[in-house]
């Protein structure tokens, strides 16, 4: 999430100057994000990348091609020729928000589809609730298309920006324990993808699979290795409203109140802002749909700023950075995270103002919100902060799931972490901390294993892949934690390599869905060397070379794995004899 700008040395200053930015930004518009690809000629001699312009390993993606199919017959030739020349393919999506490298086809003359053109509602049915789309319709598309036939998705994640072939392949989801969960992918009634075949089917296969199909379970969350997603159709339900209160408490009990706060409400999310010791509950349910309201959510860090805003606050954290500044960052994250508490996140009760809890409003216009998208092309005097044509956010995320049974001892042991110097996670909270939300046991193959709490957290990454963070240690220490004491499952969209080494044991049906995709695209045309190390095909996703701890690209072992040239050694963990993070040490010793 992004920060928020802090130029001045007084909250009154900077609050008076978040208003004025808000104003300017309405007044001004925004730029819309780039293209992924980009072709050095029509088509052809490509580049692919993620919205923020960088892959965890730094690598250019390379393709032969880009094809834009604009329907499933396309989409069945285009996949027909590739399989025929025996072609490496890739499918990539239209803002492609994932940070991993799932777009990226081995070696340089492989072939990327694009669902761009594949943005259709193709059938609502308002008597059995169900809505049937192309792959490449987006999440907030879906959204007002239900609301207009009178109908919702429940649960959905909270930036719009989606498309549904890439929500449903990464295993995108909101916040719930109620009914399914919160995944996108468990109200999934039935799919349809073009696959590999032989030459007897010609070259290609349209797979339809419904809920009487094993294989279903396998396609809802794929990583694009089963073929190419044509068509979605999504069970929904009756339109409805929602109540929505932010409550700001001590995080003195919040092991056991995260425990219990999912159960009690069904939209139920926190904000957590560890070295405040705060944390922000969102008391959210469904209300009957005649209670007087009409709010809107525009999340605030999702909406367009002003690109010199975007560099100054950069410039600002660099400068942090650089010069150890712990404090400064404690500073203004406060301001930011109590900016944010003032202006409820963005909520107003009539879609202009915001007069006070609760705020009540269709679903449909409280669940997912990204602005930043909307407008026409204004020369980036404005942008998504995270854009990568103009000086703004550059950030890491690590994001994981932890089991109900033990989320408590994982939150306590953070908590105990931070006791010992309570500056170490400023910087999180300069990116309003970490959001945690329910996730629900799901039916997926490779979907969450048990009910469980997703956190999500973003921080700082610099331009430079040498360059350690402020508190690193800290911050490896809590994702190391996560993985080899809790068990923790990676988002599949989200995280740096390591979060994904070795994690196809944690999956308890992890040989059946290698079993489907040998079925779906036995030539592993829609792998690559990437998908292939996290499924566990080949040697794992670790990348050893110097600074490669510094970016989550290897499990420090040994010292060569960091920055020796820096001053940075690998040192054993603080918490648990096998975590080991990479820590500044003095190297004349």
């Amino acid at each position: 999430m992004p920060a928020i700008p802090m130029l001045f040395s007084n909250k009154f200053n900077v609050l008076l100057l978040w208003k004025c930015l808000c104003l300017l930004v309405v007044l001004v518009g925004c730029n819309p994000p780039g293209e992924p690809v980009k072709c050095s000629t029509k088509d052809s001699n490509c580049t692919v990348t993620n919205s923020y312009g960088m892959f965890p390993d730094r690598a250019i993606c390379r393709a032969g091609n880009v094809a834009y199919p604009t329907s499933e017959q396309e989409l069945v030739s285009i996949v027909s020729a590739a399989t025929k020349s025996k072609r490496k393919m890739k499918v990539v999506t239209h803002f492609s928000h994932s940070i991993p490298k799932l777009v990226c086809p081995d070696g340089q003359d492989g072939l990327l589809v694009s669902t761009k053109n594949l943005n259709r509602v193709l059938k609502t049915d308002t008597e059995a609730m169900t809505m049937t789309v192309e792959s490449g319709v987006t999440l907030r598309q879906l959204i007002n298309e239900a609301a207009k036939a009178g109908l919702a998705l429940p649960y959905a994640p909270y930036w719009w920006g989606l498309t549904i072939g890439g929500l449903l392949g990464t295993g995108a989801h909101g916040s719930s324990l109620w009914g399914k969960g919160s995944s996108v992918h468990d109200y999934v009634e039935e799919m349809r993808i073009v696959s590999p075949a032989k030459a007897e089917d010609g070259y290609a296969k349209v797979w339809v699979l419904n809920e009487r199909d094993k294989d279903l379970d396998a396609a809802k969350v794929s990583l694009g290795v089963l073929g190419v997603i044509s068509q979605v159709t999504f069970k929904l339900q009756p339109l409805f409203k929602r109540s929505i209160t932010y409550v700001r408490k001590d995080d003195t009990d919040l092991g056991d109140e995260a425990v219990t706060f999912g159960k009690l409400h069904e939209f139920a999310d926190i904000f957590w802002y560890p070295s405040q010791r705060k944390a922000i509950y969102r008391i959210d349910d469904r209300v009957p749909i005649n209670v007087s309201g009409n709010g809107v959510y525009n999340f605030t860090p999702f909406r367009s700023t002003l690109s010199l805003v975007l560099a100054l606050v950069r410039s600002s954290e660099e400068t942090q950075e650089s010069s150890g500044d712990a404090e400064g960052k404690c500073l203004n994250a406060k301001l930011v995270t109590s900016t944010l508490q003032s202006s409820a996140y963005g909520l107003t009760n009539n879609g202009a103002i915001f007069t006070g809890y609760p705020v009540i409003g269709f679903h449909n216009r409280l669940q997912s919100s990204g602005t930043c998208l909307d407008s026409l092309e204004d020369s980036l005097i404005t942008a998504c902060p995270w854009d990568p044509r103009i000086k703004g956010e550059f950030f890491h995320q690590t994001t994981f799931s932890i089991g109900l049974s033990v989320v408590k001892s994982f939150i306590q042991d953070v908590q105990k972490l931070v006791s010992t110097d309570p500056k170490s996670l400023c910087g999180l909270e300069l990116y309003n901390g970490i959001l945690m939300r329910y996730v629900k046991a799901s039916t997926a193959y490779l979907g969450k294993q048990e009910d469980a709490i997703d956190f999500d957290i973003s921080y700082y990454r610099s331009k430079d892949p040498m360059a350690p963070r402020l508190y690193q240690d800290v911050l490896e220490e809590i994702e190391q934690m996560a993985l080899l004491k809790y068990n923790a499952l990676p988002h599949w969209g989200k995280n740096r390599n390591l979060v994904f080494d070795g994690v196809m044991k944690r999956y308890k049906k992890g040989g059946e869905f290698l079993k489907v995709k040998n079925k779906y695209d036995p030539w592993g045309l829609f792998s690559s060397e990437w998908t292939d190390q996290v499924l566990g095909l080949r040697n794992g996703v670790i990348v050893l070379k110097e600074g490669c701890a510094l970016e989550g690209l290897c499990i420090c072992s040994q010292d060569v794995h960091c920055a020796p040239s820096k001053g940075y050694l690998c040192k054993p963990g603080k918490t648990f004899p096998d975590a080991r993070v990479c820590a500044r040490v003095n190297t004349k010793t």
